[in-house]
C-alpha cells in the first residue's frame, strides 16, 4: 500500500494516514451501485387529496348538469409513490459513512456535493476546482479525501480518469423513485428487448417494474 498523502504546504492539523493509491481501486464501465440501491429501495404509495385552490381558500369543484342544478363536489385523489427513506443533505443511510471521514475527505465530498446535478448519478471531479473549493494548496490532500470516499463506497471510479459513480443510496440530487424506474426500464428492455413491442406502461409504480422484472427474468 502506498502512501498518497504526502506533506504539503497546506498547514493541517489532521494526522497524515495512509490511504490507497486512486487506481488501486477499480475502475466501472457502469455505475456498481445502481443494481443494489434500486433493489433496496423501499417505497410507498400514498393517497393525496386534490382540491383546487379560490383565492387562496380551499374549494372543490361542483357538478353542474345543463339546466344549472348542482350534483355534488367531485374532488381528485392520486395515488403518489414516496420514498421511505429522509433526506436532508444526505441520506440517512449514509450518515455513518460520512461521520468517519477526515477535514481532507469531507471537503472533497462538498465540492462533489456542489457538482453533482439533478438527477445524475456520476460526477466529473475537476482537481483544479476541487483545489479552489477545499482551500488546499496541494493536490496531494484532494487525492487522499477521493480515496476516503472510495474506501468508505460513497463513489467509485469509472473508466474515466475524471468521471466518478455516486452511490445514490447515500447522497443524490433529485427524485430517486424517478431515476430507479428508469433504470428497471432499461434493464428490462436490454434483457428482454421484445417487452419494446409490448410498450411498458409508464404509469406502473416502481415494485410493479421491479416484479416484472423478476418474473421474466425467472
Amino acid at each position: 500500500m502506498s502512501q498518497s498523502t504526502a506533506s504539503s504546504p497546506d498547514k493541517s492539523t489532521e494526522p497524515h494516514t495512509w490511504y490507497k493509491k486512486l487506481t488501486d481501486y477499480p475502475s466501472n464501465r457502469e455505475n456498481p451501485f445502481l443494481e443494489k440501491a434500486v433493489a433496496e429501495m423501499k417505497v410507498s404509495v400514498k393517497r393525496q387529496s386534490i382540491k383546487p385552490r379560490n383565492r387562496g381558500a380551499e374549494t372543490s369543484l361542483v357538478l353542474v348538469d345543463d339546466l344549472g342544478e348542482e350534483h355534488g363536489e367531485a374532488i381528485f385523489v392520486r395515488q403518489v409513490e414516496v420514498d421511505e427513506a429522509g433526506f436532508t443533505k444526505i441520506f440517512r443511510e449514509g450518515l455513518a459513512r460520512f461521520s468517519g471521514l477526515s477535514m481532507r475527505g469531507t471537503k472533497v465530498w462538498l465540492y462533489i456535493c456542489d457538482q453533482l446535478k439533478p438527477g445524475s448519478t456520476s460526477v466529473h471531479f475537476m482537481h483544479s476546482q476541487c483545489l479552489e473549493h477545499t482551500g488546499y494548496k496541494s493536490r496531494s490532500n484532494v487525492m487522499s479525501g477521493l480515496a476516503e470516499l472510495l474506501e468508505a463506497s460513497i463513489i467509485a471510479r469509472s473508466e474515466e480518469s475524471s468521471l466518478y459513480f455516486i452511490n445514490p443510496m447515500v447522497m443524490f440530487n433529485g427524485n430517486r423513485i424517478t431515476f430507479a424506474k428508469s433504470y428497471v426500464r432499461k434493464q428490462i428492455t436490454k434483457n428482454h428487448p421484445t417487452q419494446y413491442e409490448l410498450e411498458l406502461n409508464p404509469h406502473l409504480s416502481l415494485n410493479q417494474l421491479k416484479d416484472l422484472s423478476t418474473r421474466l427474468d425467472g
